[in-house]
């Protein structure tokens, strides 16, 4: 009789609120992770081109989560940079700490990058291009001009001296969407408030992702660019906040950082990639995703290494693109030491920014 009450104000509620409960809603909250700390745990993922797989990701449960579990709430999946893992991009992202001090909370999944090169370790990284792109190669195929690159054992067809397989081949669409689904499966999650972040690699899985989950409220790319061939727009609505430095040079900002002009209206990295410029991609999914012209969005943060922002509203289906940059290089904004702030500006917007009913 409870869980039928439940149901029925939940069902009153989500119109209303914009709330979508999950399925693991009123399940019996799970031993580990308690309230306020993270837990790594593995999943069997069916990778179509490799078969069953195990994979990793890592979940924080906020400190002010309902231990009734009933209480839809919101998830942000955040992704590492090449060579990184679970726990060094909770560290980084702060995203863990600002889901804490959040009234309410959320859920944080740190997904975790396949490292399979010859049994070692520290090659964490997401499959978001391959050497047969749509438009073609995404680099220079001549690696004796930039360097060879380093083959994982999942792709069978790479070639140190003429790929581009830069990335670990399996299917990270497949795996991120089988750990969304394990999560809303065991906890309440408000499934149209899901998002995503990522840095560097992660962030530019998060432009390739969005074309092809539509899981997603929004994406918090951090110094990431959609690679030739990998940038298309989403169908339906999204919302974005991207953080990228200026002086960036290994996803280049724009030209005057980069090797010059590559196929396909890109730029070339130091290492022989191409990838779309920032102010390009994105007007690219302003045009895109109908959104009007931009204007000032201004942060608490206004200033610091001349940090910026700016706003396109009135996108497909009420969504918004903010894109806000300063003088750093590939990293989060601010430093070391104040990486939070800019975790606390992303959270901010993507808390005000659910999917539109």
């Amino acid at each position: 009789m409870k869980l039928l009450l439940l149901s029925v104000c939940l069902a009153i509620l989500s119109p209303s609120l914009g709330v979508n409960p999950s399925k693991g809603c009123g399940q019996p909250l799970a031993n580990q992770p308690h309230p306020g700390h993270s837990h790594q745990f593995e999943i069997t993922v069916t990778d179509p081109n490799l078969g069953e797989t195990t994979r990793q990701y890592k979940l924080h449960v906020p400190k002010n989560f309902v231990p009734s579990n009933d209480r839809p709430t919101p998830m942000v999946v955040d992704f590492h940079g090449w060579g990184g893992n679970a726990n060094s991009q909770e560290k980084d992202s702060q995203f863990v700490h600002v889901a804490d001090e959040d009234p309410e909370g959320f859920l944080v999944a740190s997904a975790q990058g396949m490292s399979d090169m010859n049994g070692e370790h520290g090659w964490g990284s997401f499959n978001c291009s391959r050497t047969d792109g749509p438009l073609g190669p995404p680099c220079d195929t001549d690696r004796a001009k930039w360097g060879a690159i380093d083959c994982y054992d999942s792709c069978s067809l790479c070639d140190p001296m003429n790929s581009c397989d830069w990335t670990s081949c399996h299917d990270d669409i497949v795996y991120t969407k089988a750990v969304i689904d394990t999560i809303a499966d065991n906890y309440c999650v408000d499934l149209d408030s899901i998002h995503q972040s990522g840095v560097s690699n992660g962030g530019m899985f998060s432009y390739y992702m969005a074309s092809r989950l539509d899981d997603f409220a929004s994406i918090g790319p951090v110094a990431g660019a959609p690679m030739l061939g990998f940038g298309d727009i989403p169908a339906g609505s999204l919302s974005i906040i991207d953080f990228h430095g200026l002086d960036d040079d290994t996803i280049p900002y724009e030209i005057s950082m980069s090797e010059g002009a590559g196929p396909g209206n890109t730029i070339i990295s130091w290492d022989g990639y191409y990838y779309w410029d920032k102010p390009g991609t994105i007007q690219t999914y302003a045009d895109g995703l109908d959104c009007g012209a931009s204007e000032s969005w201004p942060t608490a943060m206004d200033g610091t290494h001349n940090f910026e922002c700016i706003i396109h509203s009135g996108c497909r289906g009420g969504g918004e693109i903010v894109h806000c940059h300063a003088n750093y290089g590939h990293d989060f904004p601010f430093g070391p030491h104040q990486y939070i702030e800019g975790t606390r500006i992303m959270w901010a917007f993507m808390k005000a920014h659910p999917k539109q009913v």
